[in-house]
């Protein structure tokens, strides 16, 4: 289960400072969504935030993507870090 009161340091990493705005804005949006969102209801919201993206005429780059995932899960267990491995697998 995602933690109910998601950490938002990940805000503060470095690597976001020149993601493109409206990128930032969807992940900002996805990380509230979350924050408070069980593992299994996770695959919904990815999809969501996935056809905004493609509304907006975005997409992240494979080391957007990372990133994204990275700061998203940093709160996971290794259990629930593998099952959204396994989804973001499906998505490409």
């Amino acid at each position: 289960m995602m933690q109910p009161s998601m950490n938002t340091n990940w805000k503060n990493d470095p690597r976001l400072k020149n993601l493109d705005p409206g990128k930032l804005l969807i992940l900002n949006e996805l990380a509230d969504e979350a924050s408070n969102t069980s593992l299994d209801k996770a695959l919904p919201l990815l999809l969501k935030a996935n056809a905004r993206m493609k509304a907006l005429g975005l997409s992240f780059t494979r080391t957007e993507s990372d990133l994204m995932f990275d700061l998203l899960t940093r709160d996971l267990t290794p259990q629930d870090k593998l099952k959204i491995d396994a989804i973001r697998k499906m998505m490409r």
